[in-house]
């Protein structure tokens, strides 16, 4: 198997394409859809002409992109009226150029001129529990010592709120120039949500919290969603979307700065029709 990303490059885009139009769907973890989509893309077996053929290396903007026409396709046999475009950018670092990128890398990628929602998801101490323990404990059993681990404000502090709030701006601006319709925001706890609904200019209407950590929504969050028409929905995925040392395998020299999941439904029937990952990646300059 050969990698088709080659040192040339100090910044790459990689994009995975529709994964509804591969075997990676199913009832797999969001983790376990990126590491194979990636591996899809960026690997090449000699003996597998299509995926070779489904395969496109953008030399001006650093991107390799699995089956471009196929996802083209989907994003065009409905209107775009027709369609709505959902993204969840998750990032481990502070950077607003990071969230930069990946908005545009979406736009560009996907061929819009706007999206219909983006949450952002800013876990910058997830590298310690990157690799779950094995347990058979659930996190209800262990009662308020792991409801206070998991709360966002604890974790990451004033500063970390702070981080949150710079980089919350960036995906703001996209809102003011309509090329974002809804802002959302994960894993916050009532006290984080509140301080940053405070500062907004565009302020968030979609929260995302994960029942695998909380079990319950927490009653101060659900109230303050509530109060301020914010969408409360649950999701399952981990604070860190790929460790480094598994991007490593994939991609050597290169670490993620980013990455980002897309969902396209035709509204009026609700039906999923593409569904992928886009990563940025660079190397260091050494």
């Amino acid at each position: 198997m050969i990698p088709t990303i080659t040192k040339k490059y100090q910044n790459v885009v990689i994009s995975t394409g529709n994964i509804i139009a591969t075997e990676l769907l199913g009832q797999r973890k969001s983790e376990e859809e990126l590491y194979d989509g990636l591996k899809l893309t960026l690997l090449s077996d000699p003996a597998a002409e299509r995926v070779v053929v489904e395969k496109e290396i953008d030399e001006l903007h650093g991107r390799v992109q699995r089956a471009t026409q196929e996802l083209t396709t989907r994003l065009t046999e409905n209107g775009r009226n027709e369609i709505s475009i959902g993204a969840k950018i998750f990032l481990n670092r502070r950077s607003a150029e990071c969230v930069n990128q990946a908005v545009e890398a979406l736009l560009g990628i996907l061929s819009v001129t706007h999206v219909d929602n983006v949450v952002l998801a800013y876990h910058p101490n997830a590298v310690a529990s990157a690799t779950p323990v094995a347990t058979t404990k659930s996190p209800c059993s262990e009662g308020l010592a792991v409801g206070k681990a998991n709360n966002w404000s604890q974790r990451n502090g004033e500063e970390g709120v702070a981080q949150l709030k710079e980089l919350y701006q960036s995906l703001e601006q996209y809102a003011l120039k309509q090329q974002i319709t809804q802002l959302g925001i994960a894993d916050l706890d009532a006290a984080a949500l509140e301080e940053l609904h405070k500062s907004a200019q565009v302020a968030p209407t979609i929260a995302q919290v994960n029942l695998s950590t909380c079990c319950v929504v927490p009653p101060e969050l659900q109230e303050f969603c509530t109060a301020h028409d914010i969408q409360l929905n649950t999701h399952s995925d981990p604070e860190l979307l790929l460790p480094a040392e598994q991007f490593a395998g994939l991609a050597p020299g290169y670490t993620i700065d980013w990455s980002l999941r897309y969902q396209v439904h035709v509204r009026c029937r609700g039906v999923l029709t593409a569904k992928g990952y886009i990563v940025g990646a660079s190397r260091s300059s050494n």
